[in-house]
């Protein structure tokens, strides 16, 4: 039998397609072209004809497609090229047209090219084209160089390293080698473009795609690592910004092993909240009275599960890491908490799943995330330096593991590929940069814990923007089809009317309520794992 790999839903089988992240420094190449002073050596890709058809792909349909050349190093635009794919979803109402809106779904390395479709609640794709801002702009999906049907796309061909919120010291020790094997394996594969698969690199493929399309300025809406996307573009081009919405920000500082080392204590934070909540339902879902109770109970489950990994479909074990990421993961959806403690009471008391519930939950573990996607966003992350000595990275995970076990626990603490990276780095991360960057809006949650409320206030006052915190809400991502009027309304305002507002606060979504008896449909996990998202525990 097979463990599985990448993440999946509810309670029943989380398995998450995590990408690893590290990196090392080098001496900086040649300067990048990055201003308008550069359009000279860059004027054959800004003045390229798009060759639009429609989208092929079935999850794209109704969108065009095209694919945009560019330069794979910036700092030698004559030499090899790559290609960038594209859709364009064209503005509803043309005679309201406001320009372009490039979008960014997070990841790194999250497939784009869907983004301008209506949110599609069975594939979890699409979701721009539910919103009032598809009515004024061509909304342009991407996806990133290096992935989705972006050519060359990254391919370690090697399994990437395994996800273990809880390790042991072993455990640590196996993450540690297959770290090493890992980065080996994707530097012998694709050493030559990996460097370049940089979020500086992607920010410059966006202004060359909005030059293509004929636009002086671009309008943008990222979540997730995309706002720090977003804010690397309008740091490097803020004439060429118009508007931006940053939803589920990125802390500016700390890039990047900092960032996912924030993740842990947040979900933490989330335990706690649910912990309290189910202890008061002790009669309806039996964890215990009180959180110490219930949190006893679970770890008592884990232990259960380390020892005898539970068949939750055929061919799929449940085992303490996938209980442990699983419940910590969901934990920030109090409105759906009653679902989420439905579907943990038949681990925890060890149960067999209902037949439709444990059926999806099979079909959903076979669902392939990809390892191409988890490949660039290794190489991404690589693009910052992380620390060499090995023995920082085994006391943090062995702190975490203790204080942090749920969620992302210390998959974040043990060493990763980039540790051992062994390719130079063109260039450092891109300072984000205050002065004349355009007024933003950043969008963070309370209880976020994929991105950690503080980096919204952080990216907010580095960018002199207006921040909308999301009051007691766990969510990640908050400008969505069906989401918060409170949210949609400041967000419509300032993207279609213009009105930036000032910092605002927005209640979240309440603590679900449990009268009478809980259902739950296959569809629940479908849903759950649409909220986690693609990335899993990545951003």
């Amino acid at each position: 039998m097979r463990t599985a790999r990448a993440t999946t839903l509810a309670s029943t089988v989380l398995v998450t397609a995590l990408a690893a992240s590290l990196a090392a420094a080098s001496p900086a190449a040649a300067d990048p072209l990055d201003s308008p002073a550069d359009d000279t050596a860059l004027a054959e890709f800004h003045d390229q004809e798009l060759a639009w058809a429609p989208c092929t792909e079935e999850v794209l349909q109704g969108l065009e497609c095209a694919d945009v050349v560019v330069p794979l190093d910036y700092s030698d635009p004559g030499g090899e090229r790559v290609t960038v794919a594209i859709s364009r979803a064209r503005a509803a109402d043309p005679e309201q047209r406001r320009g372009i809106l490039l979008t960014n779904p997070g990841g790194p390395g999250g497939h784009g090219r869907s983004m301008p479709l209506p949110l599609d609640p069975q594939t979890g794709t699409g979701l721009v084209g539910g919103l009032r801002v598809a009515e004024v702009y061509d909304v342009i999906g991407m996806d990133p160089r290096g992935t989705g049907g972006s050519s060359p796309r990254l391919d370690c061909d090697s399994e990437p390293p395994p996800v273990y919120p809880s390790p042991t010291d072993e455990e640590i020790s196996e993450a540690t080698r297959s770290a090493i094997r890992y980065q080996r394996a994707c530097e012998q594969a694709e050493g030559d473009v990996r460097p370049h698969m940089t979020t500086a690199n992607t920010a410059r493929d966006m202004d060359v795609i909005r030059a293509a399309l004929g636009e002086e300025k671009t309008n943008y809406l990222g979540y997730s690592y995309g706002t720090y996307l977003g804010a690397v573009y309008g740091s490097l081009f803020p004439e060429r910004l118009d508007r931006s919405v940053l939803d589920s920000s990125v802390h500016p500082d700390g890039v990047w092993r900092d960032v996912f080392m924030m993740q842990a204590p947040a979900y933490s934070e989330n335990m706690d909240r649910y912990t309290a909540w189910v202890a008061g339902y002790d009669d309806v879902f039996g964890f215990g009275s009180t959180r110490e109770e219930v949190y006893a109970t679970f770890e008592a489950t884990a232990e259960r599960l380390r020892e005898e990994p539970l068949e939750v479909a055929p061919g799929v074990l449940y085992d303490n890491h996938l209980f442990h990421m699983e419940v910590g993961m969901y934990s920030r959806f109090q409105d759906r908490w009653d679902v989420v403690s439905e579907i943990l009471g038949y681990i925890v008391h060890d149960q067999p799943l209902p037949q439709p519930i444990a059926a999806q939950a099979g079909a959903l573990a076979e669902e392939e995330y990809g390892t191409a996607t988890i490949d660039l966003q290794t190489a991404v992350l690589c693009e910052a330096e992380w620390p060499e000595r090995i023995s920082t990275y085994h006391a943090d995970a062995r702190e975490y593991r203790e204080e942090h076990p749920y969620g992302s626990g210390a998959y974040w603490a043990v060493p990763h590929p980039c540790t051992f990276n062994g390719l130079d780095r063109p260039e450092p991360p891109v300072e984000l940069e205050r002065e004349g960057y355009p007024e933003a809006l950043v969008i963070a949650g309370e209880f976020d814990a994929n991105t950690a409320y503080e980096g919204g206030p952080a990216m907010a006052d580095r960018l002199d923007s207006s921040l909308i915190t999301v009051a007691g809400d766990g969510g990640h991502g908050f400008y969505l089809p069906g989401g918060l009027d409170c949210v949609a309304d400041a967000v419509d305002a300032y993207l279609v009317d213009g009105a930036r507002p000032e910092d605002l606060t927005c209640q979240g979504l309440p603590p679900a309520e449990v009268d009478g008896e809980i259902e739950v449909e296959a569809e629940d996990l479908v849903a759950l794992r649409d909220r986690t998202g693609p990335s899993g525990l990545g951003i």
